[in-house]
């Protein structure tokens, strides 16, 4: 029966991180709510019981956090506030708990769609003609930031003397994709990973010469083979070279502009020192302060500050810094110094999980792999990995109470409020997505009882009292019905008050009432529409449809 679970938990965790690699892309809460759906499938695996560990305060510690966060503190509410960090806490739980063959199947699918991601990026810059290679993935810096998780703990491997042809030629492709993708955070965090595996196996005795001779070969391999693949003579085609190789030029002003960012994400942190801006609300002080950031223009965007630990003490405060900073110093920690007492054949292992996490840890400092959830997920999975190589001690409940009767309660109420809010955002996306395929096929009295759905099933969600009011706007002006009018009036002001924040609700608010106060009740006057301008350019004053409706309200009388 054992062994049926654990073949089954392979294919469950490769769903699992595949549909995490499409929610890290397009950010929808079904996916990242599917792929927690699989992981905890996959964690019916397990053979042993949760206790307390120095791993777990660490992984829970910030995860709990981040979600209360969002849920109670932060002004501007966002469901990946609440699944990126379950991501993280169920890849843990999985690789901690379950048998050691589950995971090494789980091992093997992450293996089999990194190569799957590697092959695709080396077609992007191959008969594709890309300038740097991405896959799916938004920018190469998340690319590699996933493939640098799976490439140094194959190096550990090579180094320790495996030799299979299969991991040689994974390792090879991994580390072909990794220059491919030629991103400076993404060698910057190989360069840590490949630093803490030479750390760890020194204190650890582990590789040999020959080992280190055999993966350093490997990485010279793949490096020739990226080489070699771009400048094969692939035909050209319209589209081609979706994005150049970045220049000497464009490097100099890219560095300019992260310390441009930085700054900003500083002086947001010092607006609120204690209790953060919220989750992901980073993109929110580049609208407001772009002045700051005049490498960025008038319109371009980016929801990172391109350093996590900044980005977090801003936006989770310092609480939430304290739980970054344990996520990735307690297994550098414990794996420092427990390696050299471990039994030898667990301390290869151990010494590539924890290499595997510094990848991360270091790309942090350039990039934002903590915000993305198949980072998040494949990152508690290694975590989980070197706590049962470490063999960290259990620091367990009492007998008595772990087995009392009202503890056992409290844990089903937690379970199934938990479950209530982590399916609020993916029944309310659902409904709003419904809703705008139904608004745009002209079907109104669908469209309208879908959009309220969502409006009810997630108030705290601005977006859906954006969608509502674009509808109810739109009937406004085919109709000039003074319930439609009224109906706009109420979901704009309901998503800015959800979200004081985006302005996108406010000038749908400025915009309802400057255009059909003849339709509205109590519409705003002059006063009142002055006021919600200055507060619409207070949050982005260099927005192009703020700056319209400035304009526009010298004819209001």
């Amino acid at each position: 029966m054992t062994q049926t679970k654990g073949s089954c938990s392979a294919p469950l965790f490769f769903v699992a991180l595949a549909l995490a690699v499409l929610g890290s892309r397009y950010g929808h809460a079904s996916l990242w709510a599917t792929s927690a759906a699989a992981m905890g499938l996959a964690g019916r695996t397990a053979v042993s019981g949760s206790a307390i560990s120095p791993f777990s305060i660490a992984v829970w510690g910030y995860a709990a956090w981040a979600a209360l966060h969002t849920l109670f503190i932060s002004p501007a509410y966002t469901p990946a506030g609440l699944y990126h960090p379950l991501l993280l806490v169920l890849g843990f739980g999985f690789a901690r708990r379950s048998s050691a063959a589950s995971v090494r199947h789980a091992a093997m699918a992450a293996c089999a769609l990194g190569a799957i991601l590697a092959g695709w990026g080396l077609v992007q810059v191959g008969p594709l003609g890309f300038g740097r290679a991405r896959a799916i993935f938004e920018t190469p810096a998340t690319y590699a930031a996933v493939l640098n998780l799976l490439l140094v703990p194959a190096l550990a491997a090579v180094a320790a003397g495996r030799r299979d042809a299969w991991l040689l030629g994974l390792a090879g492709l991994l580390a072909a994709a990794v220059f491919a993708g030629d991103s400076r955070g993404g060698y910057l965090a190989f360069a840590g990973g490949m630093g803490a595996l030479l750390i760890l196996g020194r204190r650890g005795q582990l590789w040999g010469a020959r080992g280190l001779a055999g993966a350093l070969g490997v990485v010279a391999a793949g490096c020739v083979l990226a080489l070699a693949w771009r400048s094969l003579p692939w035909p050209s085609f319209e589209g081609a070279m979706a994005d150049a190789p970045l220049s000497a030029e464009s490097r100099a002003a890219s560095a300019l502009s992260r310390l441009e960012l930085l700054d900003l994400s500083w002086s947001a942190w010092r607006e609120r020192p204690v209790a953060g801006t919220g989750y992901l609300t980073f993109r929110y002080a580049l609208e407001r302060d772009r002045v700051r950031v005049p490498s960025y223009g008038e319109s371009n965007q980016t929801a990172f500050a391109h350093n996590d630990y900044l980005q977090t003490l801003q936006e989770l405060g310092p609480i939430g810094l304290a739980g970054l900073l344990a996520l990735v110093l307690t297994p550098a920690w414990l794996a420092y110094r427990r390696i050299p007492r471990l039994p030898v054949e667990r301390r290869a292992p151990a010494a590539a999980a924890a290499a595997g996490l510094a990848t991360m840890a270091c790309h942090a400092l350039v990039d934002f792999p903590f915000y993305i959830p198949a980072c998040l997920l494949l990152y508690g999975a290694l975590c989980g990995v070197l706590e049962r190589q470490l063999a960290v001690a259990p620091l367990t409940l009492a007998a008595p109470l772990s087995a009392s009767p009202l503890l056992r309660a409290a844990r089903t109420a937690a379970a199934l409020i938990a479950g209530l809010v982590l399916l609020r955002p993916v029944a309310a996306e659902t409904a709003a997505e419904w809703g705008m395929k139904k608004f745009a096929a002209g079907d109104g009295p669908a469209a309208a009882r879908w959009l309220a759905a969502a409006q009810r099933i997630d108030p705290g969600d601005w977006r859906f009292h954006w969608y509502a009011g674009q509808f109810w706007e739109a009937q406004t002006a085919a109709a000039g019905k003074r319930e439609a009018a009224r109906l706009a009036a109420q979901a704009y002001a309901a998503g800015f008050a959800a979200n004081p924040l985006e302005v996108a609700n406010l000038l749908g608010m400025i915009s309802v009432h400057r255009r059909y106060a003849g339709l509205l009740d109590a519409p705003a006057g002059a006063a009142a529409l002055r006021e919600w301008v200055g507060q619409a350019e207070a949050l982005a004053p260099f927005n192009g449809a703020v700056r319209r409706e400035r304009a526009l309200l010298g004819a209001v009388p």
